[in-house]
């Protein structure tokens, strides 16, 4: 029995400072667009494909970030189109990504 409630008590801890990992390192990343476009890059695709990306300010349109080398798991197809804004309370956020402007 004291080895359930152990095994309980650890598992709770764990699941609590992982999350309070995951909103620390939220609010770090979304301080800046290309933050916020690396979290989602590291959500979507994992940590090692930061390494095959390029994140480029677009001119023509604000809040617009042109992305190379980012491929979507799911279809296969490369996305590079990423659209911003800033929340209400003051981070970055995706509002849409896609392939084409």
């Amino acid at each position: 029995m004291k080895k359930k409630i152990l095994l309980a008590a650890t598992l709770i801890l764990l699941v609590v400072i992982f999350s309070v990992a995951f909103v620390i390192t939220f609010k770090e990343f979304h301080k800046t667009p290309e933050g916020a476009i690396r979290f989602y890059i590291v959500l979507h695709k994992g940590p090692w494909a930061l390494s095959n990306v390029k994140i480029i300010r677009g001119d023509y349109i604000d809040h617009q970030y042109v992305v190379e080398g980012f491929t979507d798991k799911a279809t296969g197809t490369e996305i590079w189109f990423f659209y911003l804004r800033k929340s209400e309370s003051g981070l970055w956020e995706i509002s849409s990504v896609g392939s084409g402007p």
